[in-house]
């Protein structure tokens, strides 16, 4: 059982088609990132020209969440203002709308109630804290609200057309959004349209060469699953996988857009996983 849950978990690492990625290139092409709270000139020279950037991740884990927020203020740095997206159903953070502050990131609905998977932790929380109450940042909540849809099946392209309102309400910033890794996807996953890649494709939006989609790998750590109906922390060891082994950085972003058929067109690698604690669990 705790194979088929590491499996499921490493979803992304094994099926983003790195198999056609050889260590070459991504030795010749991935730069190198210190500092994971601190992103330097050399990442901004190759993102910089990018307007959406859907990073995915295996929810409830820091180094996501982290990398939103220094890309975030990388981006703020240049000048530009931020928009930020997360896979919370908006009616459940009506308390911090109502009144963006600090601590009512964390004591909105949303985070106080008993989680079902990894989304309700203090990597989120804390993101929306430390960013929160700047002239030149929003949050927005792009999951579905209860009552949005009728079938399941809806939510990505609800969530896609709530993510393109945003985009639309501010045609001039960037847009970044962080959730589940399958939803950030640029190819169909099990015959289904995901909302990356309607994002992608949307002809009013235009934005398929100024839209990054990031997957989030690693080497070795912890995080969380519920797969067995039961949320909990597990290990996982992917020290031998080629993202791993093809560099010695510890951090490092890889854009692979050149290569086609890519279930991402980017890859965000920390050698360590941890799992966040959970705010309704503290």
């Amino acid at each position: 059982m705790k194979i088929n849950l590491i499996l499921v978990f490493l979803f992304t690492c094994l099926l983003s088609n790195i198999r056609g990625q050889d260590s070459a290139s991504i030795n010749q092409n991935a730069i190198g990132i210190e500092r994971q709270d601190s992103l330097g000139e050399d990442i901004y020279d190759v993102i910089s020209g990018y307007q959406l950037f859907l990073i995915g991740e295996g929810h409830g884990t820091k180094e996501p969440a982290r990398f939103v927020q220094s890309l975030a203020e990388l981006l703020l740095r240049k000048g530009n203002h931020v928009q930020i997206g997360l896979e919370i159903p908006s009616e459940q953070m009506k308390t911090y709308l109502s009144s963006p502050k600090n601590s009512n990131a964390y004591t909105s609905e949303f985070f106080i109630n008993k989680p079902y998977d990894g989304r309700p932790c203090f990597a989120w929380a804390d993101l929306i804290a430390r960013l929160s109450g700047r002239h030149d940042v929003e949050f927005f909540f792009y999951d579905i609200n209860f009552g949005e849809f009728k079938d399941f099946e809806e939510r990505d392209s609800l969530m896609y057309l709530k993510i393109k309102k945003r985009i639309q309400l501010h045609p001039d910033w960037k847009t970044i959004t962080l959730g589940g890794n399958i939803h950030a996807m640029l190819r169909h996953y099990n015959g289904k349209t995901k909302m990356g890649l309607y994002l992608r494709d949307d002809k009013d939006l235009q934005i398929e060469k100024r839209l990054l989609s990031i997957d989030h790998c690693y080497a070795t750590g912890s995080y969380w699953d519920n797969s067995n109906n039961t949320l909990q922390i597990f290990q996982a060891d992917d020290s031998y996988s080629i993202l791993a082994t093809a560099v010695d950085y510890e951090n490092y972003l890889y854009l692979c857009s050149q290569i086609a058929n890519k279930n991402f067109n980017a890859i965000y690698f920390t050698r360590k996983l941890t799992a966040s604690p959970l705010v309704g669990q503290k």
